[in-house]
């Protein structure tokens, strides 16, 4: 009587309407699509490589569908058999042995569809019909209206679907469509699902309440029996009886001294087991589910500050302030059936390895597969979810709201379970949309209802939104949007901010990163090429290799990319100076492209992914040179002569401050060196000696010392068994102007599993690399900066003593 499940797969697809066969997919998964399928049928030129986009847009302006055959027999003791959708891309039409059985319109919709009775006992068939969704929401755009939209195609607005399908400033135009989610067959008697155990813990974190509700479709009247055992192996039960006619339920259970969950870094990532088996009188087994549950305490603090305006933003779990350095996520391919459980733990890993904690699942892409979500959860990285909305002006006619509304029920309710997941976003920069165009936005009118407004979305993500999170999440904060909070999106006392600021929008000088700051930096980025060797795998033909050439174009979408980069291209290593100062980039991408990401397509790190590594570290080093004086020194150095360094020297001043991430205060101490960036010589040596560093806070540790614009700094700090744990440098700004050396001497010494680097002279952006290229090696760091004295160690796995491993830095002459 137990329930039994078929995942529906061996799926055929063919074009709509045409005379063509069937085609067999080339694999056997339960999800699939329509760009991944023609591809293995080699129907199509892969659109990732030189510009073959342009030749696959056809296939998103037809109509397709897909097929599948499984086996049913009939058991007289499951008196229902339910379809389960748990999601498809997106206009679709759902046949089973040709009767017209579901309507689907929106790609993040979850169906249990009933189809007791409709079911032959043998061999059936499913055939999925799916409209383009380019000519169905153009469709719809003609019937409601017009919206404005940033990136893409405007009808996009109206149609339920990953936005990034679409284009984006950083993705191609590929709008795939099929069963991207897995459909299942259960046949059952009694079931209940959607089952949530939801941890309440105390503030003074003695006691947890564990609340389990669930939804149910009962035949007969059951007991429900649940049982959780905590990490040490404490178990703790409860039975409930339920009718036939209950259709939800929910049971407590008291939970004291809870087994606490916490981010990677704070402490252990552990989970409650919560076991729930139906039962019937006679005591048979209807059903057996498991769950999974971390529990914690969770709060977004946002309170009035002492000594500056506005609040703070940050987030304490378990009563612990958690620092925050994360990555945006968008979805890592753009066909979402090409990525596997094990792509999902490479990134979460990628973030780990560059000591970050947190992703924030942007909302242009989808709610993503429950691996990633487990992944978090397992590792301990924390996530920021929007909602699926981004960069437009969104409808709100009663068909689309009503649609948003189980989008958001649908997700939200999948979504609960996992700890990771501690604010809900409702869009990605709509209410900047607002702005710009000027829309009705009264941020004193709290009337709930906009729909006669142009700014009519602001109802879902004001009144519908927040009230489904409050429902079915309760005690995860919710945002209206991102960026979020204060006088205006750009207000950087409250809230989150997105600071575009050097890259886009005013595009002020690197340098002024510390000055572009928020309480909370949500995005931030600099646009770069992926790795010379992702672009020998995209770009065919040795004569488009280079800076913007036609593929290379094609595969750079950011608006005036062309000119902004050759403006950041004269102005040194820009990322590595945000990363200083904002903690919130993009990690990845979905398809061979330049863009923000840390991370290129094909899993080569950036050197902006070493800089952030290495301020998110648990102990770090942080330098600061002020604006410089305007005012010309009494004598300038001696060994500097001729114009114009005898007209003026510009002098600066600098702090020192070290950040101690770890919950026990550190025994540390420091020494700063001044070094001459031409000669290389060492200027001034201090030492800072002996300090204890305050666990989970940054702590100043000098201020206002004088420097002038020929000098570099390098702060080393070693802890209290003299190992060296951290090291920061500073250089005169910008770079671009200071003379450098004719030459330098760096020299590598190269061992097995690592190289060594040391220098004459200060050098800026060392970076290790292979002669043969094609040798893969993942480097733990890169992209340094060396000085006099002090032997640069990484290690490199697979690297041999031998090996001809290479070096390029900034101001190497060589490369000219």
């Amino acid at each position: 009587m137990s329930l039994t499940t078929v995942t529906l797969a061996g799926w055929r697809w063919r074009q709509h309407a045409a005379s063509e066969e069937w085609h067999a997919c080339a694999h056997s998964r339960a999800t699939t699509e329509i760009f991944t399928d023609l591809l293995d049928a080699k129907r199509i030129p892969d659109p990732f490589v030189d510009q073959n986009e342009r030749l696959v847009q056809w296939v998103g302006e037809t109509d397709w569908e897909y097929a599948c055959d499984f086996m049913y027999e009939l058991d007289e003791k499951h008196s229902r058999q339910d379809l389960v959708f748990e999601g498809l891309d997106t206009i679709a039409a759902v046949y089973l042995t040709e009767e017209l059985v579901l309507i689907s319109s929106n790609m993040f919709h979850r169906h249990r569809v009933d189809v007791t009775g409709k079911l032959r006992s043998g061999t059936n068939t499913l055939r999925i019909v799916f409209t383009s969704a380019l000519r169905h929401g153009q469709a719809v755009e003609a019937q409601h209206g017009r919206y404005r939209a940033f990136n893409g195609d405007s009808s996009r607005l109206h149609v339920r679907k990953a936005q990034y399908h679409y284009g984006w400033d950083w993705g191609p135009i590929l709008l795939t469509c099929g069963p991207y989610r897995e459909i299942r067959l259960e046949s059952y008697a009694s079931i209940v699902y959607d089952v949530f155990a939801n941890a309440t813990v105390a503030d003074d974190l003695q006691q947890a309440t564990l609340d389990v509700s669930w939804d149910a479709i009962l035949d007969r009247d059951v007991s429900l029996d649940i049982t959780v055992t905590s990490p040490s192996q404490l178990v703790f039960h409860t039975t409930t009886a339920l009718s036939s006619t209950d259709g939800h339920g929910r049971a407590s259970l008291a939970i004291p001294k809870p087994e606490l969950w916490y981010p990677v870094g704070y402490g252990p990532q552990i989970f409650y087991t919560v076991d729930i088996c139906l039962r019937d009188k006679e005591g048979t087994h209807l059903q057996t589910t498991r769950k999974q549950v971390g529990m914690r305490r969770l709060r977004l603090v946002q309170q009035p500050l002492l000594d500056e305006p506005g609040t703070s933003s940050f987030f304490k779990i378990n009563n612990v302030p958690i620092y925050m350095s994360g990555s945006n996520w968008i979805p890592g391919h753009s066909f979402l059936t090409a990525m596997t459980p094990s792509d999902y733990a490479s990134a979460v890993q990628s973030c780990l390895d560059s000591n970050q904690n947190m992703l924030r699942i942007w909302g242009g892409g989808v709610y993503e597969h429950d691996a990633l979500y487990e992944e978090c959860d397992r590792r301990g990285v924390l996530i920021w979810q929007d909602f699926m909305f981004a960069c437009g002006q969104y409808p709100c006619y009663p068909e689309f709201a009503a649609s948003v509304k189980k989008e958001a029920i649908d997700q939200v309710k999948r979504l609960r379970q996992y700890c990771s997941v501690v604010l809900y976003a409702g869009n990605n920069e709509d209410y900047a949309v607002a702005e710009m165009l000027k829309l009705e936005w009264d941020p004193d009118d709290h009337s709930g209802d906009w729909t006669a407004t142009n700014f009519p979305a602001r109802t879902i993500y004001e009144t519908h939104l927040p009230a489904i999170v409050a429902e079915y999440a309760p005690g995860v904060p919710y945002h209206p949007s991102s960026p979020w909070g204060g006088k205006n999106t750009e207000d950087c006392t409250v809230g989150d901010i997105h600071q575009w600021n050097v890259w886009h929008g005013s595009q002020e000088k690197y340098q002024l990163w510390d000055k572009l700051v928020g309480r909370f930096v949500s995005e931030f980025g600099m646009l770069a090429f992926p790795s010379a060797r992702s672009i020998r795998r995209f770009v065919t033909n040795p004569a488009q290799r280079y800076p913007q050439s036609a593929v290379l174009n094609l595969h750079n979408k950011a608006d005036g990319a062309e000119r902004r980069l050759a403006l950041q291209s004269v102005c040194p290593l820009p990322s590595a100076a945000a990363a200083g100062s904002g903690r919130a980039l993009a990690i990845n991408d979905c398809w061979p492209v330049s863009s923000w990401a840390l991370v290129d397509f094909y899993g080569e790190r950036k050197l902006a992914y070493y800089a952030v590594k290495r301020e998110s570290a648990p102990l770090a080093l942080g330098i600061h040179r002020s604006t410089p004086e305007l005012k010309p020194l009494k004598k300038p150095p001696p060994q500097v002569l001729g114009p114009p360094h005898d007209l003026a020297f510009k002098r600066y001043v600098f702090d020192v401050w070290a950040v101690n991430m770890t919950l026990q205060d550190q025994t540390i101490s420091v020494e700063v060196q001044l070094y001459d960036i031409k000669t290389g010589a060492l200027q001034e040596k201090k030492s800072l000696g002996v300090q204890t560093l305050a666990a989970n806070r940054s702590t100043e540790l000098a201020a206002d010392w004088s420097v002038d614009d020929q000098t570099a700094i390098q702060a080393i700090m070693f802890d209290a068994d003299g190992h060296l744990v951290a090291r920061a440098s500073d250089w005169p700004q910008p770079l671009k102007y200071v003379t450098l050396p004719a030459a330098y001497e760096v020299t590598l010494r190269v061992l097995d599993g690592k190289v060594e680097i040391s220098s004459n002279a200060p050098v800026k952006g060392v970076e290790l690399y292979m002669a043969d290229d094609e040798r893969r090696i993942q480097w733990e760091d890169n992209g340094v900066d060396v000085f006099p004295g002090d032997v640069y160690t990484i290690n490199a796995p697979g690297v041999a003593e031998g090996d001809d491993v290479r070096v390029r830095y900034y101001g190497d002459r060589r490369a000219c």
